[in-house]
């Protein structure tokens, strides 16, 4: 009995004891364990022989109800009803109108797109390069190409030459620079007229040029008119030969030493060209 006594009064017996009771919580937590696992490997348990189900299949499934039968609630038929109608509204609109030939296109569309349709002046350029504006036919065939002569579009002295190659004087801004055009010499009010037959492409206002009118001439050449006031054309008119298309107006603040001009430039696909060369 002493002996029991002393044992159960050891350190060997709390040894044991805990070892017990750690013993025990670890049977504990894996039959827990044990049971979860069976439990929620049967609850995902897949039948193979069952076919697999998507969610548009779940949808169709769902709202796959036959509809009532409507001629008019056929998928794609309010579509193609408004097809037949547009088209058959284009073949009567086009049998109206009088034959005209097919490679003519509108010159400048976007320009004008911000006018009213009845208010809107279109010119468009036939397959022989007639330029037809408001219904009349003007001879403009957009179709220069270096060979033609320019003629001078405002009499004066050039004060400022072209110069590409080399830089020139330019007095107001005391800076030598290159000239992508040339300046002719002139007088407020003066009339500045059309070098060469074309379109006008733009009209905007700049800094450096004030007033500037720009008039395509065909093959990718282009006329530039600067420093002007009381400009008497649009976008989109057919200019000719010799039309008045402005007055030489106050010169910009980059001028103001060498007096009222008309800037003049000429491009070719964007590269300034010498007008001189082209005035015979």
């Amino acid at each position: 009995m002493n002996k029991m006594e002393s044992f159960f009064r050891s350190k060997g017996f709390y040894i044991a004891l805990g070892v017990g009771v750690v013993a025990l919580i670890a049977l504990i937590t894996v039959y827990s364990y044990r049971s979860n696992r069976e439990a929620l490997t049967d609850k995902q348990a897949i039948d193979l022989d069952q076919p697999i189900i998507s969610d548009n299949d779940e949808e169709s499934v769902v709202t796959n109800v036959e509809p009532k039968k409507n001629d008019n609630n056929v998928a794609g038929s309010t579509d193609a009803s408004k097809d037949d109608k547009k088209t058959d509204s284009s073949d009567k609109t086009n049998s109206d109108k009088k034959d005209t030939s097919d490679t003519s296109v509108s010159y400048n569309e976007t320009a004008n797109n911000d006018k009213d349709v009845s208010d809107e002046e279109v010119a468009a350029v036939t397959s022989d390069g007639t330029i037809v504006a408001d219904g009349v036919e003007l001879q403009v065939s957009l179709a220069y190409d270096g060979e033609q002569s320019l003629v001078w579009p405002l009499n004066g002295n050039v004060i400022l030459p072209f110069s590409m190659d080399t830089t020139v004087y330019f007095q107001t801004l005391d800076a030598y620079r290159c000239n992508r055009g040339m300046l002719i010499q002139g007088a407020e009010g003066d009339n500045v007229a059309a070098a060469y037959e074309g379109v006008v492409s733009s009209i905007e206002e700049t800094k450096e040029f004030g007033t500037v009118v720009k008039i395509d001439m065909g093959n990718g050449y282009e006329a530039t008119y600067g420093q002007l006031m009381n400009v008497c054309v649009a976008v989109g008119d057919a200019v000719s030969v010799g039309q008045n298309i402005a007055e030489v107006g106050p010169v910009s603040s980059y001028y103001a030493k060498e007096g009222p001009h008309l800037y003049f430039e000429i491009t070719k696909d964007g590269v300034p060209v010498n007008p001189i060369s082209l005035i015979r």
